[in-house]
């Protein structure tokens, strides 16, 4: 995916982690053009239907109207995400809108090293078959509150077959627990999906697959690590080694 020099390789993980699984999806479409990449779900799921600038720091006038007839010719309001510090003519363009502006931080772990043992009693599998993607999908689903059926729409085996891609379920006595996922891309260990479910919180689980994803990425020869971490994970990562290096804008289109 050809990039201008304001973004870097950790931005183009982000994009490609997003269209794979969407791509890989029962329901999901994703475009790229040279100013644009857009990833749709096909279902009404603002958080999903995401357009990324790739010039955010040009003007984006077009560039966005162009994301704006797109979602609008299949009746789904859409989100706009660039990297913060490359936002201000999104936001310009954004505000008189009525789009509504969050973030979330990236943080890195540079050089990857040696994970910590597990927590007793963690088992923690690669996903190799179709039970152990039923178990990754109902887990990551679960316990970021998202709707369990939607699962297999999402999460699928052409997403578990990609080269690229590589699934961790984390099992406590048996019973899934906790889910991460490793996207590797130009040297990039990108972690996606950590989630445990509320039953099993506050073991160090979550922390556990994290790091089962970034040694699986050190083993494919990955230099660093990247995630976006939510509000919970923060500390949990910093605790890891990650640092806070960037920021990710969000900007969400108005209810109609």
């Amino acid at each position: 995916m050809p990039l201008p020099p304001a973004l870097d390789a950790l931005d183009a993980n982000l994009l490609r982690a997003t269209g794979a699984y969407i791509a890989t999806s029962r329901t999901g479409e994703v475009v790229e053009a040279h100013d644009l990449y857009v990833v749709n779900t096909g279902l009404p799921v603002v958080e999903f239907n995401v357009a990324y600038p790739k010039r955010p720091a040009e003007p984006v006038e077009g560039v966005l109207d162009k994301a704006a007839g797109y979602f609008a010719a299949r009746g789904f309001r859409h989100r706009v995400q660039v990297r913060a510090d490359l936002a201000g003519p999104c936001r310009a363009a954004l505000a008189p809108r009525g789009f509504a502006e969050d973030g979330v931080p990236g943080m890195r772990l540079d050089p990857i090293r040696e994970a910590p043992p597990s927590p007793t009693g963690l088992e923690i599998r690669r996903v190799t078959d179709a039970e152990g993607l039923a178990w990754f999908r109902e887990t990551a689903f679960e316990g970021f509150g998202l709707p369990v059926r939607a699962a297999p729409i999402f999460l699928t085996e052409d997403f578990l077959a990609l080269p690229h891609v590589a699934l961790f379920v984390g099992l406590d006595d048996g019973v899934p627990c906790s889910t991460a996922s490793l996207i590797a891309t130009d040297g990039i260990a990108g972690v996606y999906w950590v989630a445990t479910r509320e039953g099993f919180r506050g073991r160090g689980y979550g922390e556990a697959l994290t790091w089962a994803a970034v040694q699986e990425g050190r083993e494919r020869g990955c230099r660093l690590a990247s995630l976006q971490a939510s509000k919970q994970g923060f500390p949990v990562y910093e605790r890891m080694g990650f640092v806070h290096d960037r920021d990710y804008a969000t900007f969400d289109a108005p209810e109609s």
